[in-house]
């Protein structure tokens, strides 16, 4: 396999392989042999799974998703961290500890800012999905529905059959969240076993 997800020696190397294999389905929609049917753009998917990755503080997630997406949008290589570092900050919010007023004045902030990222991404969904899978990752019933109620608005606007979009969306979340686990504590677990 072409891809190394996990850098450590202590993974077992035939579930590194599967995990290298899930990257493969996730991400290209193949397991090199068999193809299919994909309703997020690899680029979506790479924007997400860096809002993961900074989300979980995984600083290899972080290099690794960054060059991908760098490798798929060069134009937007400034705005790239700062949008993607900004959105992150954003949603570390727990709505669900402010009071109604400041909810009301966080929701229509994020609406100024994601059209903001919108723009300077050229994707309206961008940071609708990125939210709505930080939302689905800390099982956010607020993320999930604000966020989820703007995907499906704008994925019927081009077209995009929600129920497999949103499928693709969670094997994401899905795959960031077991990748940045382990890489989290890859260095620490080395370290431990030197010792």
């Amino acid at each position: 396999m072409s891809i190394k997800i996990f850098q450590d020696k202590i993974f077992p190397q035939h579930i590194s392989d599967l995990m290298n294999l899930m990257h493969m389905m996730v991400f290209n929609g193949t397991d090199g042999e068999e193809k299919w049917d994909t309703y997020l753009t690899l680029l979506q998917k790479e924007y997400v799974a860096l809002g993961l990755a900074q989300y979980y503080q995984c600083d290899h997630c972080v290099d690794s998703h960054s060059k991908s997406l760098l490798r798929l949008d060069k134009a937007h290589k400034d705005a790239l961290s700062r949008n993607v570092n900004a959105i992150v900050l954003f949603l570390r919010i727990d709505t669900r500890a402010v009071s109604g007023s400041e909810k009301d004045h966080w929701v229509n902030a994020w609406k100024r800012f994601a059209t903001r990222i919108a723009h300077e991404s050229n994707d309206d969904a961008a940071p609708y999905l990125i939210g709505l899978a930080i939302g689905i990752a800390r099982n956010d019933d607020f993320l999930m529905e604000f966020c989820g109620a703007e995907v499906k608005r704008i994925l019927a606007e081009q077209g995009i059959p929600m129920r497999e979009a949103i499928g693709e969306l969670e094997s994401v979340v899905i795959f960031m969240k077991a990748a940045a686990s382990k890489n989290r504590v890859a260095g620490k677990l080395e370290h431990l076993l030197e010792g």
